[in-house]
């Protein structure tokens, strides 16, 4: 049996199609060895928003040094949840300790603004308060634990949804109380698909960012399933597109 399968898939990208092809593990894994590749996939449809965006004269204006979108609520799957807490668990002391107390710290100032339990039930939440929750939240002004003189300080390993999130607008409107931007616009979302991989209830599919540790925490003992990276690649694509995955896999040569 060959140790890889190849894998393709087309993706349609406004009036044209992204053609991808893939080798990956035929040995079952947990979802969570998926992300470098849904990371990959990410930029390759990123990569075709920006050329278009280029095309009418727009340019991205995120950089590094520049971390007001830090500071916002960002939803992320339960996988990556996992992920951020093996992130935090590898670094060196005193650094993990550091980290620690930074999210112990968001955790704490959202009790203390009467947020935390709408927070952690917000996708469970009627459409008109989940969007009230934006405000609430930006307005406390909470960074990111991993914000590091206004940079991700773990950049390579950020949230497939802080990838996703480039605007074109200038970066002074971003740190506005409820900030009006423009941002570029994806074809597809791989974050959305990614959520849907480890729950089956749409309304327990997400978490926020800086409760990632306390969820962990609490699901320490939670296995993940383990099956093919086939699997897990046409459940994701079904959970962006609507659409199955495309082409039978094949030996990879």
């Amino acid at each position: 049996m060959a140790d890889k399968v190849k894998v393709e898939f087309e993706l349609q990208m406004g009036q044209e199609g992204v053609r991808v092809a893939l080798n990956v593990p035929t040995a079952p894994m947990p979802v969570r060895k998926m992300l470098p590749l849904f990371q990959g996939l990410t930029h390759q449809i990123i990569d075709v928003a920006v050329a278009r965006a280029a095309g009418a004269g727009e340019t991205v204006s995120c950089k590094a040094g520049c971390g007001a979108c830090c500071r916002y609520l960002v939803p992320i799957s339960k996988t990556e949840a996992r992920q951020i807490r093996a992130v935090v668990d590898a670094m060196p002391e005193p650094r993990r300790t550091e980290v620690r107390a930074r999210f112990a710290d968001a955790v704490a100032r959202l009790e203390a603004a009467g947020l935390l339990e709408d927070l952690r039930r917000f996708d469970a939440l009627p459409e008109e308060q989940f969007l009230a929750l934006n405000p609430r939240y930006l307005v406390l002004r909470i960074p990111c634990p991993f914000l590091e003189d206004e940079s991700c300080s773990i950049h390579p390993q950020r949230p497939l949804v802080c990838r996703e999130y480039l605007v074109t607008s200038p970066s002074e409107r971003c740190g506005d109380d409820w900030p009006v931007v423009s941002r570029i616009q994806l074809d597809a979302s791989v974050s959305q698909g990614v959520t849907a991989l480890e729950s089956t209830d749409p309304r327990d599919s997400r978490l926020a960012l800086v409760l990632a540790l306390e969820w962990t925490d609490a699901h320490a003992g939670d296995e993940q399933a383990l099956r093919p990276a086939v699997e897990w690649i046409d459940q994701m694509l079904e959970g962006m597109t609507g659409k199955a995955l495309r082409g039978v896999p094949e030996p990879a040569r």
